[in-house]
């Protein structure tokens, strides 16, 4: 933890759990820091957002080559979601959380880049470790009108393309601090073993 704030970004393949172990995060956060206190960042949601726009080239773009094929957004639609967030809000006292980014190493540098600026450094990153199989069956069985076998596929083999590199990139080189997570149990035992990584149950 840096200057009393968390900061806190969730990785892992599609399907992982991250969406929903960010959400027990931030409300775990504001139990003890108070409503607000948490700034909660969605990559995915900006990019949703966009397919809203059907007037723009990029919103088309979004929609049809991303969204529909399940495929990985550019590292530069990716950091434009998140960074806007940033710029309009970060405080000094918010906590933060992460969530859909980074999915490769220039990101993930991007993003650690970023936080340096804020002097947010070191942050945690959540790896949710799970199997290609373990995420596929996770995704089917949603029942999402997305999760359709090949779009499920298509997200599973990006992971292997780039976030792994992103991954790697945590190992090797970044200030922030990797936590591996196991995340092939269930949903309070991933939530318990978070909370523990980081310090938070200890938390006064």
């Amino acid at each position: 933890m840096n200057n009393d704030c968390y900061n806190i970004i969730f990785i892992g393949r599609s399907g992982c759990g991250k969406g929903t172990q960010a959400q027990l995060l931030q409300k775990k956060l504001e139990e003890k820091y108070g409503a607000g206190s948490v700034f909660y960042i969605y990559t995915g949601e900006h990019l949703r957002e966009l397919t809203k726009h059907p007037e723009l080239l990029t919103g088309c773009l979004v929609d049809v080559d991303v969204m529909k094929a399940g495929a990985k957004a550019p590292d530069f639609l990716a950091i434009w979601c998140w960074a806007k967030e940033f710029i309009h809000g970060m405080r000094k006292d918010n906590h933060v959380i992460l969530d859909g980014s980074p999915r490769t190493k220039f990101e993930a540098a991007t993003i650690d880049e970023a936080l340096m600026f804020y002097k947010r450094q070191p942050a945690f990153v959540i790896w949710l470790d799970v199997s290609s199989k373990w995420a596929y069956d996770h995704m089917l069985g949603r029942g999402r009108t997305d999760d359709t076998p090949d779009k499920i596929q298509n997200r599973l083999s990006y992971y292997e393309t780039y976030v792994t590199g992103a991954v790697e990139y945590y190992q090797q080189e970044s200030k922030s601090k990797l936590l591996k997570i196991n995340g092939e149990q269930t949903i309070e035992k991933v939530h318990e073993d978070i909370v523990k990584e980081v310090g938070l149950e200890n938390d006064n």
